[in-house]
């Protein structure tokens, strides 16, 4: 047999193969959607059993976040310091890994093991609720919430973001006097981390909504209808060696928010 027929058999062979495979990944992928379209329905008509509204739609079939160690960045919190205090501020360690920052125009902030941190500012005269936003977008949280009176004095909110997904109990809160920022504090989280995996398989949203319908009968909790699953994280514990991002469902309804620990299966609220 000559190369050239020897190499067409070989090319035969590997297309009858790779045929093959996807055939069988078309297979697996279908089976897969169908357990889900099944689990899907099944969920609807229990939660309609239970006066609460739920479309099949609303069920994300994709698994949850990867679990996230962070270590400790203190570039970053010297990025942060240098946001409210201005360029190259003084940083001092104050033992107990915990190191201050005194800006050259005033102001002073304090970093903690764990992320959590507090920023006295002194910035008369700038725009307070822009520098507010344009630090929520610089240094990955939500779009923050405003609570002022009529002067511009209160507070507002943001939630931290990680890899785009929401970090719910992990949030900075800001001060403004007469529309001036004067105080900021909350949690840092590291820009980057690794990924960590878990004795047991993550809970689905399929499973995450089933503790949560167990969570809401035990409580008697007032919800007539889920309008959106999504996938979010959990700060699970802070030390002075890392930060351990665990993966989670949110689960928004009608009267609020829900969260599902897909480790712990754990449900907790706003």
């Amino acid at each position: 047999m000559d190369r050239y027929r020897l190499k067409n058999i070989i090319i035969l062979i590997l297309l009858l193969v790779n045929g093959f495979l996807l055939g069988v990944l078309a297979m697996r992928q279908t089976s897969v959607n169908a357990s889900h379209r099944q689990t899907s329905e099944q969920l609807v008509e229990l939660f309609a059993a239970d006066g609460m509204a739920l479309r099949t739609e609303d069920i994300p079939a994709k698994a949850p976040a990867a679990g996230q160690s962070l270590a400790r960045d203190m570039d970053r919190e010297r990025e942060v310091a240098a946001f409210f205090l201005g360029k190259n501020p003084i940083r001092a360690d104050q033992g107990g890994e915990i190191y201050s920052y005194t800006g050259t125009a005033g102001g002073a902030a304090q970093f903690r093991a764990g992320g959590s941190f507090d920023i006295a500012c002194a910035l008369s005269g700038v725009d307070g609720t822009g520098l507010i936003r344009e630090f929520c977008q610089e240094f990955s949280y939500s779009e923050p919430v405003f609570t002022l009176d009529g002067d511009g004095s209160g507070t507002a909110t943001a939630v931290c973001r990680y890899k785009k997904l929401s970090v719910p109990n992990c949030a900075v809160t800001f001060t403004l006097n007469q529309g001036a920022l004067v105080a900021v504090s909350g949690i840092l989280l590291p820009g980057k981390g690794t990924e960590v995996s878990f004795e047991q398989d993550p809970l689905s949203a399929a499973a995450a909504l089933t503790a949560f319908q167990k969570m809401r009968r035990e409580r008697q909790a007032a919800v007539s209808s889920v309008m959106e699953v999504t996938p979010c994280y959990e700060l699970q514990s802070a030390t002075s060696s890392a930060i351990s991002l665990v993966p989670a469902w949110c689960i928004t309804t009608d009267t609020g928010k829900y969260y599902v620990n897909c480790i712990s299966g754990a449900v907790s609220s706003d």
